[in-house]
């Protein structure tokens, strides 16, 4: 497989697992301060991972130059300027792509509940 190939599979392996992870119904909501407190922790720690992951993204789009190959040929995703970004880049489109949706969830939750009775 070219490099290409492998970052065309790993790109779509990444938005599979996101798209699964976003249809995922929500949890129920927590019942003590521990349960609370662990689902606040693993939300701090996915946000810095995510924002890790954009940071990186962000560095190597803004120093790494198309028309430059010596920089990315050997590095995974290469020799193709595309296949690079698409596998050191698309971590972090997928981290802001999947917070996005929890954003637009979080809020489309919140959008009609008030004064509204539903049934």
């Amino acid at each position: 497989m070219t490099g290409l190939a492998v970052a065309a599979v790993v790109a779509g392996g990444l938005i599979a697992v996101g798209v699964i992870a976003a249809r995922r119904p929500a949890p129920p909501p927590a019942t003590g301060l521990a349960a609370r407190l662990r689902r606040a922790a693993g939300r701090l720690l996915l946000l810095a991972v995510g924002a890790v992951l954009v940071a990186r993204a962000g560095y190597l789009l803004a120093t790494e130059h198309p028309d430059d190959p010596a920089t990315y040929r050997h590095a995974w995703g290469g020799p193709h300027y595309s296949g690079f970004i698409i596998v050191h880049a698309g971590p972090g489109a997928l981290a802001l792509f999947l917070t996005g949706l929890a954003l637009l969830r979080r809020l489309k939750g919140h959008r009609g509940t008030v004064g509204l009775q539903r049934g």
